[in-house]
């Protein structure tokens, strides 16, 4: 009868699970017909082979890899990063590691549910942290591809979580004022030019940390981000606008650093003495992005400048122009030194 060649909840290998289904197809064939028997016995054992996660797999791929195994290599070929970048990768895969119950299964057997409920639970704390989580899990499953060593990526699919944006507010003139005045103070001169590049150039902060006097190029006013100073590692040119056309002045050493080694505390310390205790980040870059479109009207312009890869992310999280008239813009970019 059929039943004689029904799997055991104990079967686990690819190939036992084959011979049992081929040896349940060529007995059907042999009876010529379809029983509910059959039928019931035909779709338990798909079910383990399916559950198994070993059906069906290429058998020029030996390379088997668990989750945990397909996390580390994947850290570890990324160590190239900036230091930032490798803070935040070993976070997140700490904690897939930690939460996780299936982290040494083999990668094949992880399914698109499994990922979900690991995000689901333990990433929801904002849209933020949800979808860095979720690209994080994405990029081990595609190494794990690169490798052959998976299929498919189970996390392609997973809905991400809708982000709920601040309300950005830039910087008014008399607040900028305020700025320019408090570092011209002695113990803060240090942070003159680097000041001027976020403000003027709209250069994030981190990118000015690691930029150098000998990647500003006076004779043509531009500032060139290369792909290693850049946050997302494409290079741009920025041209000096504003008050950043003083740069000059401030230049130090050939080959120094244009911000100071002690920019953390150097930086807090400006802010305060400008009267800036509430601060979000990246406002100086967003009052750059949101005074750019108003005094030039090119968002494609903009967004060359600020290193973006599109202009979606300008329309939904940089830009305030509520209240920004064009004689503020044209202000702004005409400041005095």
């Amino acid at each position: 009868m059929v039943s004689t060649y029904t799997m055991t909840t104990q079967t686990t290998e690819s190939t036992a699970g084959v011979e049992a289904l081929l040896r349940l197809i060529i007995e059907f064939a042999d009876n010529n017909k379809t029983t509910a028997s059959f039928l019931s016995d035909l779709l338990l054992l798909l079910s383990k082979i399916l559950q198994s996660g070993l059906i069906f797999h290429d058998s020029a791929r030996t390379e088997t890899l668990t989750f945990r195994e397909a996390a580390q290599k994947s850290f570890e070929a990324r160590l190239c990063r900036r230091p930032s970048t490798i803070k935040d990768l070993s976070s997140y895969i700490n904690r897939f590691l930690k939460y996780a119950d299936w982290t040494d299964r083999d990668i094949r057997t992880i399914t698109q549910r499994d990922c979900r409920n690991l995000l689901n639970a333990h990433f929801r704390k904002s849209g933020h942290v949800f979808c860095k989580a979720k690209s994080i899990l994405h990029s081990i499953f595609n190494y794990a591809i690169r490798r052959e060593c998976c299929d498919k990526n189970p996390v392609r699919g997973i809905d991400s979580l809708p982000i709920r944006e601040e309300k950005i507010n830039i910087l008014t003139l008399k607040q900028i004022s305020r700025f320019m005045k408090a570092v011209k103070a002695k113990d803060l001169q240090c942070m003159q030019a680097a000041v001027r590049l976020m403000l003027w150039c709209g250069i994030r902060p981190g990118e000015v940390q690691r930029l150098r006097w000998q990647d500003v190029d006076f004779r043509e006013n531009v500032v060139y981000i290369d792909g290693q100073t850049s946050k997302t590692g494409g290079a741009r040119a920025v041209p000096l606008r504003g008050s950043a056309l003083y740069l000059k002045q401030f230049k130090g050493k050939l080959n120094d650093y244009i911000a100071p080694r002690n920019w953390v505390r150097v930086w807090e310390k400006l802010r305060r003495r400008a009267g800036m205790r509430q601060w979000q980040k990246d406002a100086m870059r967003h009052t750059f992005a949101s005074m750019h479109l108003k005094r030039f009207h090119n968002i494609y312009l903009l967004q060359e400048e600020m290193g973006h890869r599109d202009s979606m992310l300008l329309r939904t999280r940089y830009l305030n122009l509520r209240g920004l008239t064009s004689q503020a813009a044209a202000r702004f970019f005409n400041w005095p030194e």
